[in-house]
């Protein structure tokens, strides 16, 4: 189970040694898509396993569904002192099932400080039955006293080779594994995602890049083909969500929970959902544009430097034109995390702002 957390063998053993003698309060702390989530839910199954039903609890608490693992993952921006509240009211709840409970905080560092103060006291003393597990890529953000009342784990960013492995072994082709991989900034998530939901936002994006003419023709083309790639992965992500509820259902129809415990795990599911879909679009967006600087940045690296659209044709671009794009980039996503603005005009003056293509060399 623990070797789906790859290429942090040092986290790992920790959090196993930590198995046999827990403390009470662990800050898990590593970039996104470096494995940190999957360790914890590891950890969490590890700590609730019973013994007698170790697969079953493993395979529950590794897809969120153990009553004994609560996932704290608000869909807001921020985890607020009500949210501190659920979080002390279910520590202090008996386990279900068996002898412990763990309580996981993902983005820790969304913790407002009124809500951090008031989980102080529960992380420094919780119920001898209860472990909390804080989850978070920005744990210098936390308030010290928060992290002093933790035993803390880093998790480092993944080599590209780390990467490639990962994607090979679940059946990716080595060539378009060291592609995504280099891609993926260190991210297996991302990785994935771009060889599957986020593959048609990247190929749109590209296509922009080394398309464009200079006409506002082109533009509304290129900008119709970016937003139904959005939606497309967005559509996926519905899919998955309406299977995941169907599937809850019907384990917690078999499984005869007390309906407190079976409507307290839907409400988890639906906070999970509704923050993974609030995010996502958003997330396929700035993927997109961090597509499209990549042609940038292999443009201005030249046909003789690895690169990293090794899959693309090569665009000229001069490097005033490149610069001039990349600032336009990094605008678009500054304006998303600041001023929430209409996305379909936001794509539109971005490729408004980008190079025409005259000539292409290829690879």
């Amino acid at each position: 189970m623990w070797e789906q957390v790859v290429g942090q063998d040092r986290a790992v053993s920790l959090l196993r040694e930590a198995v046999a003698r827990p403390g009470h309060s662990y800050l898990l702390a590593g970039p996104r898509g470096a494995g940190v989530e999957e360790a914890a839910r590891c950890f969490a199954a590890a700590l609730v396993a019973t013994g007698s039903d170790d697969d079953r609890a493993w395979d529950l608490a590794l897809r969120s569904r153990h009553p004994d693992v609560v996932e704290i993952d608000p869909p807001e921006h921020t985890i607020r002192v009500d949210h501190a509240k659920t979080i002390i009211e279910e520590a202090h709840r008996s386990p279900i099932e068996g002898a412990h409970k763990v309580i996981i905080v993902f983005d820790a560092e969304r913790l407002h400080e009124a809500a951090a103060n008031k989980l102080l006291k529960t992380l420094e003393e919780p119920p001898p039955t209860t472990y909390l597990v804080l989850v978070s890529a920005g744990a210098d953000e936390l308030l010290p006293t928060i992290r002093s009342r933790c035993q803390r784990i880093d998790f480092g960013p993944l080599r590209d080779e780390t990467v490639r492995a990962a994607l090979e072994a679940s059946g990716i082709e080595p060539e378009r594994a060291a592609l995504l991989a280099g891609l993926a900034g260190g991210r297996i998530d991302r990785a994935k995602a771009f060889a599957g939901r986020l593959a048609p936002v990247r190929a749109a994006f590209v296509d922009a890049a080394t398309s464009l003419d200079g006409s506002g023709g082109a533009v509304a083309e290129h900008a119709d083909a970016i937003q139904a790639a959005l939606a497309e992965a967005v559509a996926e992500l519905e899919a998955t969500q309406v299977g995941e509820g169907e599937e809850l259902l019907a384990e917690l129809e078999a499984s005869g929970y007390p309906d407190r415990t079976a409507n307290a795990m839907k409400k988890r599911l639906a906070d999970r959902q509704k923050r993974e879909h609030r995010r996502a679009r958003t997330e396929a967006l700035v993927e997109g544009i961090t597509a499209l600087e990549s042609v940038y940045r292999d443009a201005l690296a030249g046909p003789d430097a690895p690169l990293l659209n090794a899959d693309r044709t090569l665009p000229h671009v001069p490097a005033r034109s490149c610069d001039r794009a990349l600032r336009a980039c990094h605008a678009a996503r500054d304006a998303l995390g600041e001023f929430n603005p209409n996305e379909g005009l936001l794509i539109e003056r971005l490729l408004l702002q980008l190079p025409g293509v005259a000539a292409r060399a290829s690879l």
